[in-house]
């Protein structure tokens, strides 16, 4: 039988289809645990034990860092376990030095499984093509295309100012997502918050509850944000933790030297009660002339020396005993800072969740005013993503649900048949 040209190509074209489809399920889709480090991105580096030392240092074009104490470090190209194993290992038994506020020299021998090292800032992301604000945007960990786009102002097709209910609707609907964006990374941190403050909050899930007061779902960044506030949390607790394990060893050392110096005190004293009544008699005999000036000076110098070795036992007792009321007041301290920090953190939050929940309310309003067109109506959008890995530059045909990696660079194209179906409806409204 010989093919028609009409079946030929309709069967090309099925092909074609199928072959796209292929290509962007097997797309590469770097999960955040084999992300590489790069250029851009910003470290917090820590050590537990020491709330001094936290640097926020940036990677620089080169894939290194400079940190205090271990100097210049590659870790472009590792990933962040990888980065903090050759930190850790630069930084262990390094000896960091602090001054009190009385002037005295304190040393902390750093151990490597104290360093903690986490990613505050990715290197953004970068959208372009048919969306209502093109440009540079910060990368968070789970990031979709989806939600990319949101951040960017939605799909625009006209990318033009004026009184189109399709444009205003669009415009709405971007400010509407980001906006909600927002909230939901509010409800994370106040969650989080929450939880380091005992004021309920137990599960991950309790924060999503409410997450949108207006009525639609949930925003899809819900679940990343909170993956990120749990990392955040764990972190904080394993900082804390640690520095309250170090004072207590402290307060346990000095207890047991306090208890050792009571005890040369008893002996001192006991010494120094020996050398005097033998000083007494002595001298009791050097006045009934039996004992010659020589032994009455050496009583009195023995006298004078066991007073004076207790009183330096003594000054080393009150020393102690002040070292340890400081970390006594430092344990204390510990917890009553942290719990004032996040006090006054949650209230900021819960105070810009209440104007993020009357701005979304006025941008849903205003939605339905203007015709409630959404951008899910268009539904013929071509998504590319340019990603650099280390085989070099790559296209990916993406979908909506492609997670994004940093420094992906994002293009948007609406074909022109795609514009008809919202133009129409924006018609139909009028």
């Amino acid at each position: 039988m010989t093919p028609t040209p009409g079946r030929d190509s309709a069967i090309s074209q099925k092909a074609r289809r199928i072959l796209l489809a292929a290509i962007m399920l097997l797309a590469p889709k770097l999960a955040m645990a084999e992300y590489k480090l790069q250029p851009g991105d910003v470290l917090d580096v820590l050590i537990a034990g020491i709330p001094e030392f936290r640097q926020h240092v940036a990677i620089g074009q080169e894939g290194n860092i400079g940190l205090p104490l271990a100097g210049r470090v590659s870790i472009g190209g590792l990933s962040l376990a990888e980065a903090q194993t050759r930190i850790a290992g630069d930084l262990a038994n390094k000896l960091y030095r602090q001054y009190a506020a009385d002037g005295r020299e304190i040393s902390h021998l750093i151990l490597g499984s104290e360093v903690v090292v986490e990613v505050s800032e990715y290197s953004p992301v970068y959208i372009s093509g048919d969306v209502s604000k093109p440009g540079a945007y910060p990368f968070r960990p789970g990031m979709t295309l989806r939600q990319a786009i949101a951040v960017a102002g939605g799909y625009n097709p006209v990318r033009a100012p004026g009184n189109d209910p399709v444009i205003q609707a669009a415009d709405l609907q971007g400010q509407y997502a980001t906006l909600q964006t927002q909230y939901e990374g509010d409800m994370a941190l106040a969650w989080r918050l929450k939880k380091e403050l005992n004021l309920g909050g137990s599960k991950p899930d309790d924060a999503k509850d409410d997450a949108d007061p207006t009525g639609s779902p949930s925003a899809p960044a819900a679940d990343a944000f909170l993956k990120g506030e749990r990392q955040s949390l764990q972190a904080r607790q394993t900082s804390i933790e640690s520095n309250k394990a170090m004072l207590q060893a402290a307060m346990k050392q000095a207890s047991v030297q306090l208890s050792l110096l009571q005890e040369k005190r008893a002996q001192d004293e006991e010494g120094n009660k020996a050398d005097f009544a033998d000083y007494n008699s002595v001298r009791e005999l050097f006045q009934k002339g039996l004992a010659p000036s020589t032994r009455l000076s050496e009583a009195r110098r023995a006298a004078l020396f066991s007073s004076q070795q207790m009183l330096q036992t003594i000054a080393q007792i009150n020393e102690v005993e002040r070292q340890k009321n400081d970390y006594a007041r430092q344990l204390q301290q510990v917890d009553n800072q942290t719990r004032v920090d996040d006090l006054d953190k949650l209230q900021q939050t819960i105070r810009h969740m209440a104007e993020l929940r009357s701005t979304m309310k006025s941008v849903r309003d205003r939605l339905a005013l203007v015709g409630g067109i959404h951008t899910d109506r268009i539904t013929k959008a071509q998504l590319s993503v340019f990603r650099k890995d280390a085989k070099g530059a790559s296209r990916i045909p993406a979908t909506d649900d492609l997670e994004l990696v940093p420094g992906d660079v994002v293009e948007v194209t609406l074909p022109m048949d795609s514009m008809a179906s919202p133009l129409a409806s924006a018609a139909a409204v009028r």
